[in-house]
């Protein structure tokens, strides 16, 4: 025995490595499975999955035991290897999505790739987690990612949607409110819906300083490579530039090539500053490239990159134009791939400025688009965020980069962000040749920032980034240019002090080629720009014109220097054109410097400063001090509100320093301000820079304001002079248009307003020692008390009429948001008292919307908080909710019921949009209550807002009664839409979470408030809410409002669904025992709803955990628990609470109890199943009470209705064994112990046993075998007496059928429900009605309707025999009762167009099989020991029902023998089949017709129909037992013919086939042998039989001829079969009769059968030769024929033929001439010739056809091929199949064959089955089969009638005259046979006989004697025999010659009509014959 050994650590996991499959005890995994070890030994573990919960042995080996993150919740384990969070996330996640890829990838689901993708990117990220290598940013990162692909992925299999916090954790839904959870699920839902089909992006966490609106970009530019044909060194300078060449940033400066080897080391650009437009506008990317060097550069040929070599520079060296690369990079921006590399295409500057060439190549395309081999490569990124957060998040990441600004401020300007920058560009200069020279010179421009006294301010000038700043700035040279266009840009960069003072000058000289004389060129002019204007301003943003002096070096007092002194003595001079002063064109000079009129220079300038302005009126009152003592301050204020608003927010804070500086430094009077005082003025002003702030073009300032507040603002006294004048402000709102102008604006500004003065009070109590303390707790010398003034006047405000409604509205809406910001300095109690007299003082009426939103806004805020501000806050809040609730609902009322009658008419007086606007505005307030109510349960269920059990209280006692209404109300009212929007309503989602919530939070005692503060308003209010509350919920589970994939959401709705039916359940209980009977009587009501929605909230899907992931489980479990188990004790409480009042609720709980008790869980079963032992108890009790005591009646209502219920429960899925067991054992037990309940309760267990294992049985099969455990459920319903449950599977059995085309099964199956039914005009009874059709009102009516119905059915499956039936059943009843004529018209016209489609429609008869199933792999109903036999398909072969089987049990396999198989087989798991085909049995009550003239269609069809008994065969070989030792004896036995005997197996079924099923179990098996003697009489008989049908057949020209030719094969040529040797040896011999003398008559019968044999086939011949003369096996078969008829003929003595084809009766014809007379030869016609106009009538013998043996080799049975072929070769008399004919003629018989099926077809029904096989040429079929190749039987021809009992001799009639002859030939020739499609009437003398009748026969002719007879019987026929013998003659008497007869062929040369082929000669004519007239 195995010990296991405990394990040292209790949880223990491991990891398969390996797949493990095995049986138990041993335990199967996966790899990757994860199991929890629990117990060990040296090579084994014990372990259990995680995954399926099953324990097992597993190998040491399989596995790795690894460290898990375990979370456990009860039973429920959920484990991953790792640590937790994301890691354990993503096991989890994967370990779920596995199942599901794998039936993705088996359903070929289009998910699947997607799915493999997203399970490989979680893999890898799982991987970069788990290394441990990533820093802090990149593990967020790649968090963040994975739950983005987490979401995709869950999102894409439909799975549950997790909603996290912002840190990636589960949001707890028990630790937030219901809205809060719904707004979590819904912004998830949005995010996720709005990425599906993108990356996630990194969510960079924002600035603390920017708001979330405001967006700064980057765009990181790395440079890879750069490739040009160039020997001297370069300059790259990068920047940005528009689509129309502006430039847009900073450049970044490159010297090409870099010092070191490797590129990457310093070229990595960051352009910073961009604006949210960067994504809109078209951006190039810009590479000026600028040689270094000389004036002409070196000759290469070779192409150099980055790391190629340059020479040394010379000293000659300047900047010449080359060439730019440049790209549009927008679209490479917005595909964000910073690993792409992007090549700048370079294009050479030959004889161009380069700002030309630049302008050239962005609007040429072509130029763009073609390919260069030079040019740039980089790579570009744009991340969002400013230079500030990009390091921060990168870290070291970035390395050394080159920092580009924007030319110009970003959207938002920071306080601490001081720029003092200053752009200037050269754009072109004109300068006059001098000296006389013939050629421009040149020029090359250097720029140097000079101080006031000329010296130069070194490293100012910043060339581009990624340089240090330079002294100077040096321009391009262009060769030979006298008016050079630059357009570069260099930065000026200078503090404020040196900027007042600087100058900036641009000194031109000559750059000559030659080195020597370039080195002795100097400075030819110069110009200059003050940067400072003379009122303080800079130099503004334009271009300036500045003039050209020229520098007279000889004038120079330095003379060395005469550049410094020169920078020194302009500012002395104009710098600009426009100042040259009139009439100073000539001689304007000073020191060495004199102007040159006709020169110029065109410089543009940009200023980018935040202390430096160009405006004056800003700069006015920065310098107020000056102009308040100059008296000029008003007009400064005054001036300022019209500065441009781009201005006023650069200097925003010195402005505000400077207007409160203002406020509190002015002296004047505050008694009473004017419009000209200092306050009034710079209020305006102020609320002019706080607005401008707050518009939304510059919302992005916003931060800058506050900002301010808080670190720059430091007035003091600032909040005295500010409260006094905004009270001024708002008391003066009666004073004009103005005063309200200004006090509108003041309401806008009133946060930031309320900011500015808490801030100044804090300060100012900062000044006075104490820190601020909190709000509740000031004390009263730290009160703002003019903050009271300014409230009261608000509550003025709210009382002035409409002039002043616009200033309230504003008010309602800011004020809320200057709270949070006044509780500073204000008790928060006194503020919330105000705040609530201010929204008390406007009417309710008025302004609705913004009421609402100021309560809104007071919620969230800090004020909401506060307990006792709270307490004056909500009450107002909830009565203003609910009144307004009520209106709106009303109002909603009123206007759906108008709109029913005014809804056109106002369409057409154009009131719809109107209309519509209204309902929007109430439809927005209702939003609004909603939301607000939401924040309102959101504040209630935090921890952190002191007590709150007094506010949930008020706010339910006012607002739960009239939101419910309100849900219930819009719910009802979205469920009528087309479609329903229940689910995809936010506003009825918010809705509903809010009554969750209210409900949630409610406690017992709050609930009992509520209720009797209902029942204090109105009488009976309690009940109604409880009505209202069940239906509300009931509506929420049927319709739900949250999306299926909100798992959280569900959960917890159905959470608090349980709690709200807890609370209602004790009001409805304590109600329950009132003594007032009218109330009971509506509490019971309520009582049975309640019941039954808790039964619906426990029965709800989202909480069968069984069915969720394990996950989920465990995350479910852990929160609530498993609230089914909730609803079940509710259930039992409430059952157990009603005391006497149970019986009252009997019939009705069955069914909430049976549901709750269904569900899969052991807990909820027990404490459910008990109540109905409970309910047994209750029943029997009042029916003893009640005296109702007889038997079957003590529970006869439970049972019923338990019954009833289990089967619709069944029906939809529910229940299972395990239900079944626990409900015996129970129950069971429970009754056992109940004396007086014994008997009953027992029968009842019993019963409901007995139906739920039939219902499972049926439910678990397929559709097919669902068919055949109906009949079982049929049974059961029967034997209870159940018609309405019976009637319902009446006809789902019949749609069953209907659905596979069974259509006679399922007319069958109706007939069930007609006999149900009386012929009589009583009402009908609902239990008895039609399920889908209840408009029958009697029993006539429906049994009427489905007998019509049963017709339709049955003869659409082409049984017209039933259908005629069920229509004369009709007609009987209608004349009966004497319904008139016209209902008996229809029914006889319908009836005949039954009978003739019985004779006119073609009719392919069914095949039976019997079907055996072993093994244990199938269900238990199918293991019958005898198993069952099957109705097939028309024309259905053994092989194609043996498919349609194993299609059906693709894991079975088909046994090859019928021998019963051993335990082996029987006792396996698998599926083992036995399958062979069975003959039917014609029934004993048939043989009344035994007799009387039968159509051979009724025949065929009581053949196959209504048949209940089958046979098969089985042969075997036997020793004679005799003995006698004799040669005979010896050769007898040799002869397998003679020991062949035959198994014979009759099988019996429980019901007729066709019948309601398709298939019946077999219920009596009886087997017997056949001896080989009756065999060989069987077979012989069988063979008659057949050939005659042939034969007669073969007679019609359309009929197939090979059938005739393979018999005749077999029969004659002894070679194939034997023929009749082996019968001979066999049986006829002495030895046999000596051994065998009971066997006498036997014996006799087979020697008349073989004589009647040779007749028939003589017939045969003759009709085979009719056909086809010229078939190649004819001659044989003829002389094979004269052989076996002179042997039979000697032996058994001749035989006239029996059968006459063609005629109903014995023609005789009786010659009239004398005895003595000679009978003329020529007179006797034809023994198979003579043809009849009624050929077509035949009779047959119907006890032969009865008493017709089948072939028993035609068993069915899979034999094996070897053991086929013995048996074959040793059968006598069966057909045979001759390999070996295969000529054209035998190929052309097939063909004939297969047209001939499907022109049958063509006939068929639509509604027939298709026939699996067409061509039925098998020689082994019946006749039955054989006959379907007869011509179709479309007219009554085709059904020749047959004689019964009828035996003849062979008669000979007088031959007609030929006069006679050849008149009806000549008559009847072309209407008989040219032009008619039957084929010819071939009537001769035969009768039918049967052989196994004994009556008298008639006395026999006289034989004929004529010498001239051409029988081919007679035996001196046989020249060789007979040399007497006349030759054999052909017979002329025809009355219609055969087709290619000499004579048919003969009559078309006469008629010249086209000669057919024809291989036959003509025949010798016959001798004159004697005594024959002469024509």
């Amino acid at each position: 025995m195995t010990v296991w050994r405990k394990l040292e650590n209790e949880n223990c996991y491991a990891v398969a490595i390996y797949n493990y499959t095995s049986q138990s005890p041993h335990l199967s995994v996966e790899v990757g499975e994860l199991v929890e070890l629990q117990g060990e030994t040296e090579e084994w573990y014990w372990a259990k999955s995680i995954r399926h919960g099953v324990s097992g042995a597993l190998p040491k080996t399989y596995v790795v035991v690894r460290e898990c993150h375990v979370e456990k919740s009860g039973e429920m384990v959920v484990a991953s290897v790792g640590d937790g969070g994301v890691m354990h996330d993503i096991a989890v996640t994967l370990r779920e999505w596995l199942q599901q890829w794998k039936t993705l990838y088996i359903t070929n689901d289009e998910r699947f790739k997607f799915m493999e993708v997203s399970m490989l990117a979680l893999l890898q990220l799982r991987g970069q987690a788990a290394s441990g290598a990533l820093p802090q940013d990149q593990l967020r990162r790649v968090a963040r990612t994975a739950l983005f692909t987490i979401d995709k992925g869950n999102r894409m299999l439909g799975m549950e949607l997790a909603v996290r916090t912002s840190s990636g954790q589960l949001v707890d839904p028990l630790s937030i409110s219901a809205y809060k959870l719904n707004a979590m699920h819904d912004e998830a839902n949005a995010r996720i819906d709005k990425n599906m089909e993108t990356t996630p992006s990194s969510d960079r966490p924002s600035s603390g300083s920017l708001t979330p609106a405001t967006r700064s970009y980057t765009i990181v530019a790395r440079v890879h490579n750069f490739v040009c044909r160039m020997a001297d060194a370069a300059e790259l300078l990068l920047a940005l530039h528009t689509a129309h060449g502006d430039k847009l940033t900073e450049s970044v400066l490159l010297r090409w090539p870099p010092h070191t080897a490797h590129v990457a080391a310093a070229t990595t650009a960051l352009f910073t500053d961009l604006g949210s437009d960067i994504k809109k506008e078209k951006i190039f990317l810009v590479c000026h490239v600028v040689r270094i060097g000389a004036m002409e550069p070196q000759n290469v040929d070779h192409r150099r990159s980055t790391i190629s070599a340059v020479p040394a520079h010379t000293t000659g060296v300047m900047r010449r134009p080359f060439g730019i690369a440049c790209a549009d990079v927008t679209k490479y921006l917005a595909a964000d791939d910073p690993d792409k590399d992007i090549q700048l295409p370079f294009y050479p500057c030959e004889k161009e400025y380069m700002d030309t060439l630049l302008k050239k190549v962005i609007a040429n395309r072509d130029l763009k688009d073609t390919k260069h081999p030079q040019g740039l490569w980089v790579s570009l990124q744009l991340v969002e965020g400013d230079l500030k957060q990009i390091h921060e998040e990168q870290g070291g990441g970035m390395g050394t980069c080159s920092v580009a600004r924007k030319m110009g401020f970003p959207e938002v300007i920071l306080p601490g962000d001081a720029r003092n920058d200053l752009y200037v560009t050269l754009s072109a200069g004109a300068y006059s040749r001098s000296g006389g020279k013939s050629s421009d010179r040149n020029i090359e421009l250097l720029a140097r920032v000079l101080d006031s006294k000329g010296r130069m301010v070194p490293g100012v000038i910043s060339v581009g980034a990624g340089v240090p700043r330079a002294d100077e700035y040096t321009s391009l040279v262009y060769y030979h240019d006298d008016r050079p266009r630059w357009q570069e840009t260099f930065k000026v960069c200078l503090n404020i002090e040196a900027f007042k003072d600087a100058h900036l000058v641009f000194l031109c000289r000559h750059r000559s080629s030659n080195e020597a004389k370039d080195r002795a060129e100097k400075y030819f002019a110069l110009s200059y720009l003050r940067l400072m204007q003379r009122e303080g301003t800079t130099t503004p943003d334009t271009t300036h014109n500045l003039c050209v002096y020229k520098i007279e070096h000889k004038r120079s007092v330095s003379g060395a220097d005469a550049e410094a002194e020169a920078g020194a003595v302009c500012l002395a001079l104009p710098a600009r054109k426009e100042e040259v002063p009139a009439g100073a064109d000539r001689g304007l000079t000073r020191g060495p410097l004199t102007l040159l009129q006709r020169d110029c220079l065109a410089v543009a300038t940009r200023l980018c400063s935040t202390k430096l302005t160009q405006r004056e009126e800003i700069l006015g009152v920065l310098k107020w001090n000056t102009h308040h003592a100059e008296g000029t301050l008003r007009a400064a204020l005054g001036k300022l509100l019209r500065v441009p608003s781009e201005e006023l927010v650069k200097f925003l804070r010195d402005i505000l320093d400077a207007l409160f500086s203002i406020l509190t430094q002015v002296d004047e009077d505050e008694e009473e301000y004017k419009e000209e005082s200092y306050a009034v003025l710079v209020l305006d002003c102020l609320l002019r820079v706080i607005s401008l702030v707050s518009d939304h073009k510059y919302q992005h300032f916003q931060p800058v304001l506050l900002v301010y507040i808080e670190s720059s603002f430091c007035d003091t006294l600032a909040y005295e002079k500010l409260i006094s004048v905004m009270v001024w402000a708002i008391r003066s709102a009666e004073s004009g248009e103005g005063a309200l102008k200004r006090l509108l604006q003041c309401m806008k500004c009133l946060e930031s307003l309320a900011r500015l003065l808490v801030r100044s009070r804090q300060l100012r109590a900062a000044l006075g020692g104490r820190a601020t303390l909190a709000a509740d707790m000031l004390p009263d010398e730290h009160y703002c008390f003019e903050l009271e003034e300014f409230l009261k006047a608000l509550v003025w405000l709210m009382r002035c009429g409409d002039h002043a409604l616009t200033c309230q509205g504003s008010a309602l809406k800011y004020l809320p948001h200057a709270i949070p910001h006044l509780i500073h300095i204000y008790p928060t109690t006194e503020l919330s008292a105000y705040c609530v007299l201010a929204l008390e003082a406007l009417p309710l009426g008025r302004l609705a919307k913004q009421r609402l939103l100021a309560l809104l806004e007071l919620v969230k805020g800090p004020l909401a908080t506060h307990p006792q501000a709270r307490a004056l806050l909500l009450p107002h809040l909830a009565n203003t909710l609910q009144k307004l609730l009520k209106a709106s609902h009303e109002l909603e009322r009123e206007a759906a019921h108008k709109l029913r009658s005014v809804d056109k008419a106002a369409r057409l007086l154009g009131a719809d949009s109107a209309r519509r606007e209204h309902r929007a505005h109430r439809t927005h307030l209702v939003e609004l209550c909603v939301e607000t109510l939401g924040e309102v349960v959101s504040l209630l269920a935090r921890e952190d807002v002191g007590p709150v059990e007094a506010d949930r209280g008020e706010v339910a006692r006012c607002l739960l009664p009239t939101v419910m209404r309100t849900a219930a109300a819009i719910l009802r009212d979205r469920s009528k839409e087309e479609p329903p929007s229940v689910a995809t309503d936010q506003l009825l989602r918010r809705l509903v979470c809010v009554l969750l919530e209210m409900v949630r939070q409610m406690s017992p005692e709050q609930y009992t408030a509520v209720v009797r503060s209902i029942e204090a308003e109105a009488t009976g209010g309690a009940a109604a809410l409880a009505a209202d509350s069940l239906a509300f919920v009931a509506a929420l589970l049927h319709r739900p409002v949250f999306r299926p994939h909100w798992a959280d959401m569900l959960h917890l709705q159905h959470y608090v669904m349980l709690h709200a039916l807890g609370l209602l359940a004790t009001t409805l209980n304590s109600r329950l025992h009132t003594p007032d009977a009218a109330e009971a009587d509506v509490v019971k009501a309520a009582l049975r709803e309640w019941f039954v929605t808790t039964g619906l909230v426990a029965a709800a899907k989202p909480l069968q955990l069984e069915a969720l992931s394990a996950a989920r489980r465990q995350r479910a479990y852990a929160l609530y628990g498993d609230l089914r188990r909730t609803a079940a004790n509710l259930l039992q409480d409430m059952w157990y609470s009603l005391g006497d009042h149970k019986h009252s609720f009997i019939p009705f709980l069955v069914g909430p109890f049976l549901e709750v008790s269904f569900l899969r869980d052991e807990v909820v079963r027990n404490t459910t199943i008990p109540l109905f032992f409970d309910m047994m108890q209750t029943e029997y009790s009042h029916n003893v009470a009640s005296g109702e005591c007889e038997e079957g009646g003590l529970l006869r209502t439970l049972e019923s209705e338990l019954i009833d219920k289990l089967d619709v429960l069944a029906e939809a899925g529910l229940g299972d064994a395990a239900w079944r067991r626990r409900f015996v054992s129970l129950c069971g037990a429970l009754v056992a112990r109940a004396e007086p309940l014994r008997a009953a309760g027992a029968a009842l267990v019993a019963a409901v046993a007995r139906q739920l294992d039939a219902l499972l049985q049926y439910r678990a099969a397929a559709t097919p075998h669902r068919m055949h455990l109906i009949s079982g459920v049929l049974r059961f319903y029967e034997q209870i007496e159940r018609p309405h449950m019976y009637i319902r599977y009446v006809h789902r059995l019949a749609e069953m059928h209907k659905k596979a085309n069974h259509w006679t099964e399922a007319g069958l199956a109706l007939m069930l429900h007609a006999k149900l039914l009386d012929w009589s005009d009583d009402p009908l009874p609902p239990r008895l009605r039609h399920p889908n059709e209840p408009v029958h009102a009697t029993h006539r009516e429906l049994k009427k309707a489905l007998y019509l119905e049963v017709a339709v059915l049955v003869s659409a499956g082409r049984q017209w025999e039933l259908a005629v039936a069920a229509v004369q059943e009709l007609i009987r009843v209608v004349e009966e009762c004497a319904l008139g004529y016209a209902p008996l018209a229809e029914l006889h016209a319908y009836l005949a167009e039954l009978y003739a489609a019985m004779m006119r429609s073609p009719r392919l008869h069914p095949a039976y099989f019997r079907v055996i199933y072993h093994g244990k792999g199938f269900p238990q109903h199918l293991r019958l020991p005898n198993g069952f036999v099957y109705r097939g398909n028309e024309c259905d072969k053994l092989h194609d029902f043996e498919e349609r089987m194993l299609d059906e049990w693709p894991d079975a396999e088909v046994l090859l023998k019928l021998d019963p198989p051993g335990e082996e087989i029987t006792e396996s798991d698998g599926q083992y089949l036995q399958i062979n085909a069975v003959d039917p049995i014609m029934g004993d009550k048939l043989k009344r017709l035994s007799g009387k003239p039968v159509d051979e269609q009724i025949l065929q069809y009581y053949e196959r129909n209504n048949v209940d008994k089958f046979v098969f065969s089985r042969p075997y070989y036997e020793d004679s037992s005799s003995d006698s030792g004799d040669e005979t004896t010896g050769k007898e036995e040799k002869n397998e013919f003679a020991r062949r005997w035959v198994e014979r197996t009759e099988l019996e079924i429980s019901d007729t086939l066709p019948g309601i099923l398709r298939w019946f179990p077999v219920i009596s098996v009886r087997t017997y042998k056949v001896s080989p003697l009756k065999l060989a009489v069987e077979t012989l008989t069988g063979v008659n039989r057949e050939l005659k049908v042939l034969a007669r057949n073969a007679k019609s020209p359309d009929s197939p001829l090979f059938p005739l030719t393979l018999r005749l094969s077999g029969i004659l040529d002894s070679a194939v079969q034997g023929g009749l040797v082996n019968y001979e040896r066999a049986f006829m011999t002495a030895a046999y009769e000596a051994r065998h003398p009971r066997d006498a008559a036997l014996l006799q019968r087979l020697r008349d059968l073989i004589a009647d044999q040779v007749p028939l086939l003589k017939y045969a011949l003759e009709v085979h030769a009719q056909r086809d003369p010229a078939h190649v096996m004819y001659p044989h078969l003829l002389e094979c024929f004269r052989k076996l008829q002179q042997h039979v003929h000697q032996r058994y003595g001749r035989k006239m033929c029996d059968f006459e084809p063609d005629t109903p009766e014995v023609q005789l014809r009786i010659s009239l001439r004398a005895a003595d007379t000679p009978p003329p030869a020529a007179h006797r016609v034809s023994d198979i010739s003579t043809g009849n106009e009624s050929a077509n009538k035949s009779k047959f013998s119907f006890n032969n056809a009865i008493n017709l043996v089948r072939n028993s080799g035609n068993s069915g049975t899979l034999t094996p091929r070897r053991d086929k072929k013995r048996i074959r070769k040793s059968e006598v008399g069966m057909q045979s199949a001759s390999h070996w004919y295969t000529s054209a003629a035998a190929n052309g018989i097939t063909s004939a064959i297969n047209a001939s099926v499907h022109n049958t077809l063509a006939f068929n029904n639509n509604n027939s089955s298709v026939l699996n096989n067409t061509n039925n040429s098998n020689s082994n079929s019946s006749p039955l089969h054989n006959s379907n190749s007869s011509p179709a039987l479309d007219t009554p021809s085709a059904s020749p009638l047959r004689e019964l009992r009828q035996e003849v001799r062979y008669l000979f009639s007088e031959r007609p005259l030929r006069a006679d002859v050849e008149r009806e030939r000549r008559l009847s020739q072309r209407a008989s046979f040219l032009t008619s499609s039957e084929p010819p009437s071939n009537r001769d003398s035969m009768g039918t006989t049967d052989s196994n009748q004994d009556d008298e026969e008639p006395p026999p002719l006289p034989v004929k004697v004529n010498p001239r007879s051409v029988d081919l019987d007679a035996e001196n026929n046989n020249a060789e025999s007979n040399p007497h013998s006349l030759p054999a003659r052909h017979n002329y008497d025809l009355v219609v010659s055969p087709r290619q007869s000499y004579l048919y062929q003969s009559k078309r040369r006469t008629d010249k009509l086209p000669m057919p082929p024809c291989n036959e000669k003509a025949p010798t004519p016959p001798p004159k014959k004697k005594n024959q007239s002469t024509a």
